[in-house]
């Protein structure tokens, strides 16, 4: 990272004190958390804590967005809660990354790209597989768990009524006001995606999740779609 830009690291959790998963696989992060909840993170060992308001980040996009208003860094990442490795990937194999100032430099490294092409948001695919694997970099897919943000030249809000899929409607948003993402391809996660208790599973359920798709449907048209078969959304900008 450049010397004038600051970089930090941040991992948005919601009664999930009693499952730390993120903070063991990263050098350094700060949590945050509802104000409710600070003694039991603190209770089960976690080193770095920035509490909030409870109904300042009752929900993703709120945290999210509260995250980006409320740190003093230029550029950050927002890393999921229950994060349980990284790992390098191409069309053959996956590498787990087992050294956390590799999995710190890599960070830092998306940052830099999207500080030097003055664009405002990256992150990476849900799946970890191979199989999903088309080049090094992407500039649009289904993306989520790891979310960077460049400050100054962000062009987007999350809205505060897309409750179950903020990072889409995000990336959508990115999309069309910053012309460009970045989707790095070579690095994944592993995370329970949406089996783990807590998190914005909390009052995850299909009536409120036929809802959000709905309101995307509404507000996107014809750049977004979702097939219910198979529970996948897809962003449609064509570059």
């Amino acid at each position: 990272m450049k010397r004038d830009k600051t970089f930090g690291i941040y991992v948005p959790s919601y009664k999930r004190y009693d499952c730390i998963k993120t903070d063991k696989v990263l050098n350094d992060c700060t949590y945050v958390v509802r104000e409710s909840e600070e003694q039991l993170y603190r209770d089960a060992g976690v080193r770095k804590i920035l509490a909030a308001p409870d109904q300042e980040i009752d929900s993703l996009p709120k945290i999210r967005q509260w995250i980006i208003d409320h740190t003093p860094e230029d550029i950050i990442v927002q890393i999921d809660d229950d994060i349980e490795r990284f790992s390098y990937v191409n069309k053959v194999n996956m590498e787990e990354i087992p050294d956390p100032d590799i999995i710190d430099a890599e960070l830092v490294r998306i940052g830099q790209i999207l500080s030097d092409l003055n664009l405002g948001f990256a992150s990476i695919r849900m799946q970890e597989s191979v199989i999903k694997y088309n080049e090094e970099f992407r500039f649009s897919s289904t993306i989520g768990l790891v979310c960077w943000f460049n400050k100054a030249s962000l062009k987007s809000r999350y809205d505060e009524n897309v409750r179950f899929k903020a990072d889409t409607d995000f990336q959508l948003s990115e999309l069309l006001n910053n012309r460009i993402i970045i989707v790095p391809e070579y690095l994944r996660a592993k995370a329970q995606y949406d089996k783990n208790s807590g998190g914005n599973n909390t009052n995850k359920n299909s009536s409120t999740m036929n809802e959000t798709i709905e309101y995307l449907k509404n507000k996107w048209g014809k750049y977004y779609e979702h097939n219910f078969k198979t529970n996948q959304s897809k962003v449609k900008v064509r570059r």
